[in-house]
């Protein structure tokens, strides 16, 4: 019997990155390599942009961080706990269900993401 051998975490990551755009890909890769405050911001953008495609672009443009999730972007639960593991995948941190209670805008995910990972960096802020 011929034995399959496992993938590595990085060929795990690679085969869920597949659906994003390849600079998101690359992005998430070096931030994997070396976390910073900065490629968590893209990161973030991304996933969310993933998950609302056209609708983003304008209403990014429009209110920037203030952009409402729920509201403005019309994320369900089904698509939070979504961005929660892509949170987990992408950036090693698991958003429980109950933390979006407190997350109502782009603002305040970057911002809850950021003190959870870069604590140091998010007292300075």
């Amino acid at each position: 019997m011929t034995q399959i051998p496992e993938k590595t975490s990085e060929e795990r990551l690679r085969e869920k990155l597949e659906a994003f755009p390849v600079e998101f890909q690359n992005l998430v890769l070096a931030h994997k390599a070396a976390p910073s405050p900065a490629t968590l911001s893209e990161i973030v953008l991304g996933v969310i942009q993933h998950h609302s495609g056209d609708v983003f672009t304008a209403k990014f443009a429009e209110k920037g961080d203030a952009l409402l999730l729920v509201e403005d972007l019309g994320f369900d639960s089904l698509t939070l706990v979504e961005i929660s593991f892509h949170a987990e995948e992408f950036l090693g941190y698991i958003i429980q269900i109950e933390d979006f209670a407190h997350i109502k805008t782009l603002g305040d995910l970057q911002g809850f993401l950021r003190k959870k990972l870069f604590p140091e960096a998010a007292a300075t802020a």
